[in-house]
């Protein structure tokens, strides 16, 4: 995972200190390869043993070994970067760079794990809210269409009460993109008095919803550069997407009998 996605995906986790070399080195990552770590103590108005704290809570093992790696990134996404011969090209290359972050973010090992999980559970009880309940909308269309049972509410508090419902062998998955959703964590909190596992699909590390969780899946929250508020929400669908793919892989049959019901029916509804 590169630095800028790294920092991204534990800013929730930092402290206040932390966070403003973070929201420093986000907005200002092309000079800080060139700085010393007096420098950046400086700019972002924190002591130099704050900005070592703040690269070894990032798993570097010091300041340099940091600025080396923001270097290498810095260089990759320079080689990268696309410039369009045609100005009337659309400028798709932010998403394309999202994509490959998230194809190294999320382990494969992870996602089957997570695959598994479902296709083994009696049901699956979806919480999220705003657009990560617009996202659990979309997850409970895919997984209904693939004769998975789905419990699913878009209001956070109808959610609660779907907690009710639940059984030892349902599963939960938890959409947030902060991963922090007050209201969330509670149903997940509850839930996990019931015994179920809680599949969390959120955009940062070390929050409280990964804490409470059996399973997590993290696309990345960003570039960190001017980024689309949409790039984590693409994140999340892709995920959601990688993971039908696998339980197609795991039931087949289940799959393609659901897939012909399915046409069957919207067939015989032509006049």
């Amino acid at each position: 995972m590169d630095v800028l996605t790294t920092i991204n995906g534990f800013y929730p986790s930092l402290t206040k200190a932390e966070r403003k070399i973070a929201q420093y080195v986000l907005v200002n990552s092309e000079d800080v390869q060139h700085l010393s770590i007096g420098d950046l103590a400086a700019k972002a108005q924190v002591a130099e043993t704050t900005v070592i704290r703040f690269c070894r809570k990032l798993r570097f093992k010091g300041f340099q070994d940091f600025k080396l790696q923001l270097a290498r990134d810095l260089a990759v996404i320079s080689v990268n970067q696309e410039t369009p011969d045609d100005k009337d090209e659309l400028p798709t290359s932010e998403y394309v760079e999202y994509l490959k972050r998230l194809q190294k973010a999320v382990l494969p090992e992870h996602l089957a794990a997570v695959a598994k999980a479902i296709d083994q559970a009696h049901a699956v009880c979806i919480f999220g809210a705003g657009i990560s309940a617009m996202v659990g909308n979309y997850f409970k269309t895919r997984l209904t269409r693939m004769g998975v049972a789905v419990i699913f509410d878009p209001d956070i508090h109808l959610q609660a009460i779907d907690i009710a419902l639940l059984q030892a062998d349902d599963v939960v998955v938890a959409i947030s993109n902060t991963g922090n959703t007050r209201d969330l964590l509670q149903n997940v909190a509850i839930a996990k008095r019931f015994g179920v596992d809680i599949i969390a699909i959120t955009n940062y590390l070390n929050t409280k919803l990964t804490q409470a969780s059996d399973f997590t899946l993290a696309p990345p929250a960003g570039s960190g550069r001017d980024s689309s508020d949409f790039l984590p929400v693409l994140g999340q669908l892709t995920i959601i997407d990688l993971i039908c793919q696998q339980l197609r892989e795991l039931n087949p049959k289940r799959t393609q009998l659901l897939k012909d019901r399915i046409n069957d029916a919207l067939i015989n509804r032509v006049d």
